[in-house]
């Protein structure tokens, strides 16, 4: 009777928190949530933890196993639809789990030794509250300050003997292409390129009267060579052109090591890119791929 109610225990910890670590992993991978799945995986979690209690099943968890079950859970629960998609949610899955255990750990240790009280049930509670509070804040949280800074890379841009630096922001959304080359382009602010544009070509952009006679004007510019016109499409505006600079250089900075690109193309956006001035160019992500 006393093993049969410990494995009714084994089984209803781990299926508890096996559930809130999915949850909070599908959560911040931005796939929608599927409870139904998320409830099997983590009823097959509590079963997986219940068979540790039997020596003979020994085989069955060692690491490898370990790791190729916890992947299928994470399969069963997200459903990526990519290998990325994939790859993600176990560095998610993963980095949850042990910020989970170590604020358990932590807890436990910290009020057992201040109150004497029994360590599992401290440990439950507080691995519970920590996956709480990651589910409900922790997706703000990521895509407001961790996701920004993985996702942020200095950038030089060369034109002639004029340098310009700012901060660049990799945009999976940006499927900007240069109409000649079919080469990715990068949208950087006016305010950051114009010092590095010569003075006919700034006057073209602020003093213009409308586009025809701005497109007209930078045509006649000293930069005309570099002239490009690219076409996009957004909201409320289907067939937009956005006026882009072919820069003789591009460097993106990552860490101790840099990207180099030459004769591509810059867009040139008339305002602010980040309303809190994060970042001043948008970085297409096939840029740092083809490095």
């Amino acid at each position: 009777m006393g093993s049969r109610v410990y494995a009714d225990i084994t089984f209803l910890v781990n299926f508890i928190m096996d559930f809130l670590i999915l949850w909070v992993t599908v959560r911040l991978t931005g796939i929608p949530v599927s409870y139904i799945r998320i409830v099997i995986a983590a009823g097959l979690g509590g079963i997986y933890a219940v068979g540790y209690l039997f020596p003979e099943l020994s085989f069955w968890y060692s690491l490898p196993f370990k790791v190729l079950f916890s992947v299928f859970l994470v399969i069963v629960a997200v459903l990526p639809r990519t290998w990325k998609d994939l790859a993600k949610s176990m560095l998610l899955f993963y980095g949850i789990n042990f910020l989970v255990a170590g604020a358990s750990l932590g807890f436990s240790y910290l009020v057992q030794s201040s109150y004497q009280f029994d360590y599992s049930y401290w440990w439950l509670l507080a691995g519970i509250s920590c996956a709480l509070l990651l589910g409900i804040y922790g997706k703000s949280w990521f895509n407001e300050r961790i996701l920004p800074q993985l996702l942020k890379f200095p950038v030089q841009l060369t034109f002639g003997g004029n340098r310009c630096s700012g901060q660049g922001f990799v945009d999976t959304g940006n499927g900007l292409r240069d109409p000649l080359t079919n080469r990715p382009v990068i949208i950087a602010e006016y305010q950051l390129l114009k010092d590095c544009l010569p003075a006919d070509f700034q006057s073209a952009l602020e003093d213009s009267c409308n586009q025809e006679e701005m497109l007209d004007r930078l045509s006649q510019s000293s930069w005309a060579n570099r002239l490009r016109l690219i076409p996009f499409t957004s909201i409320g505006k289907k067939n937009g052109l956005l006026v882009g600079i072919r820069a003789d250089a591009i460097r993106v900075g990552l860490g101790n090591n840099s990207i180099k690109h030459s004769n591509m193309v810059v867009g040139i956006y008339q305002d602010k890119l980040s309303p809190e001035e994060h970042y001043q160019l948008l970085i297409p992500l096939e840029i740092l791929n083809n490095g």
